[in-house]
């Protein structure tokens, strides 16, 4: 079974799990836009590591409109973004904005915890971190989770938050399946 990691990085934090994964697996991982679809779907198990934006993980776009090709294949979707993977349901929402509804028993979703980098952000970046700021201000205090108090205590310091044993799951996963498990 052959494999792939294909990432999108802005940061650095999805590249470094794109590069954690490729050595776990012994395969090649390739930033996304230096590989065509016709030699991604040359291999049998795809790994996608995107950073999430906005809701929307960068670079996917270009499979995510070509999903029909992939329907022979082992498609992994991983996620990185600031949210803790352990709130299964705001990650579900952005998997759920990422993969048209027709494919979402195609491609497997995992969540990664990315860095939150503020000396490196983009101007825009820094001013749409002002959202999530707005709303975790607006949790009563005794409300808060420890993810909210870090963040607000935190809010404009760099952040470290990746982790490679959070791959371990994703790396057992793809060993213990065949390509195309994922459909019912």
């Amino acid at each position: 079974m052959s494999t792939i990691i294909v990432y999108r990085s802005k940061y650095g934090s999805s590249k470094q799990y794109a590069l954690w994964l490729a050595e776990a697996l012994k395969c090649e991982a390739k930033d996304a836009k230096t590989i065509g679809l016709a030699e991604i779907l040359s291999y049998d198990t795809i790994v996608y590591v995107g950073g999430l934006y906005a809701g929307r993980v960068k670079g996917f776009k270009k499979i995510s409109k070509n999903l029909d090709g992939f329907k022979e294949k082992q498609v992994l979707l991983c996620l990185v973004g600031m949210t803790n993977p352990d709130d299964q349901e705001k990650y579900l929402h952005m998997f759920h904005n990422n993969v048209p509804e027709p494919y979402r028993n195609l491609v497997k979703p995992f969540y990664l915890r990315g860095n939150q980098l503020f000396s490196k952000m983009s101007g825009l970046h820094r001013i749409m971190m002002k959202a999530p700021k707005s709303m975790a201000e607006k949790i009563p205090e005794e409300k808060r989770t420890e993810d909210d108090k870090h963040f607000l205590e935190h809010f404009g310091e760099d952040i470290y938050y990746i982790n490679k044993e959070s791959i371990q799951t994703i790396v057992d996963d793809i060993r213990n399946h065949s390509v195309g498990y994922y459909r019912k």
